[in-house]
């Protein structure tokens, strides 16, 4: 019999019971017979029938699949040590970062990134004694480091918060301000904009749903920072025109 006991982004603590059947069951959960159990505190994501538990507090724990931002911070003989937040490093090989066939002797990787480079890559594997590996292939921006902008952390359990329902948040928040904006499971944020003022008030915006996720009407707050913030540029002369948006559909919005 397959049943859940839970909703999606519910907080449960160690113990209890998610689901029961032939679920998949992912970081922050155990299976016991057919009963599938949270193991630590956190926010439940169901995505099909796979179910696991996002802690609310600590390190990125990996899982293969998730987009996450980087930075290298080691270039070794065929592959790039790359930080990504998580309790281990993770490593970029030459053949997942690119489609040339590179002869290792006479190429400096250094050339294709560099200590301090900031990319954007998916996890490709991680396994049991905590080795991670990453993939540029497929990437956005050819998998090219991330030149400019600046680089911002939140918890990771508040990543969907950030983006929102159908991306409704992270897209408010970037034409409004005008930026670009990446945002990786592991919790690291990457926001670029034409106007460095823009550019703090995206990080502004970002750093207050991190610390007000959990309560109602964050939407509609995070709007309002943004358009008060947007008029006093307008009045200093930083910018011409305020942006415009659409208003959200009856169910948009407010509790992505």
């Amino acid at each position: 019999m397959r049943r859940i006991f839970v909703k999606s982004r519910e907080l449960v603590v160690p113990g209890t019971l998610l689901a029961q059947g032939p679920f998949k069951y992912g970081r922050g959960t155990f299976r016991e017979g057919n009963r599938i159990y949270s193991t630590v505190v956190g926010l439940v994501e169901i995505r099909g029938d796979a179910i696991r538990v996002i802690p609310l507090e600590g390190p990125y724990m990996p899982e293969v699949g998730d987009n996450v931002l980087g930075k290298i911070v080691d270039v070794r003989f065929s592959a790039w040590a790359v930080d990504i937040g998580a309790p281990y490093e993770a490593s970029l090989r030459v053949q997942d970062a690119t489609e040339e066939r590179i002869d290792l002797m006479k190429t400096d990787l250094r050339k294709i990134f560099d200590i301090g480079d900031i990319i954007y890559a998916r996890i490709k594997g991680y396994n049991e004694i905590n080795q991670i590996d990453l993939t540029t292939k497929g990437m956005p921006f050819r998998g090219g480091p991330l030149r400019g902008g600046q680089l911002v952390t939140i918890t990771p359990s508040k990543v969907p918060r950030l983006i929102g329902k159908g991306g409704s948040m992270i897209n408010l928040i970037k034409k409004l301000t005008n930026t670009r904006i990446i945002v990786g499971q592991n919790g690291w944020v990457w926001v670029s904009g034409k106007n460095e003022e823009l550019e703090k008030l995206a990080i502004e915006a970002i750093l207050k749903v991190n610390r007000e996720s959990h309560t109602q009407g964050l939407t509609d707050r995070i709007k309002e920072l943004l358009t008060t913030r947007l008029q006093e540029l307008k009045e200093q002369g930083v910018i011409e025109e305020i942006p415009q948006i659409e208003e959200p559909k009856n169910g948009e919005g407010e509790g992505e």
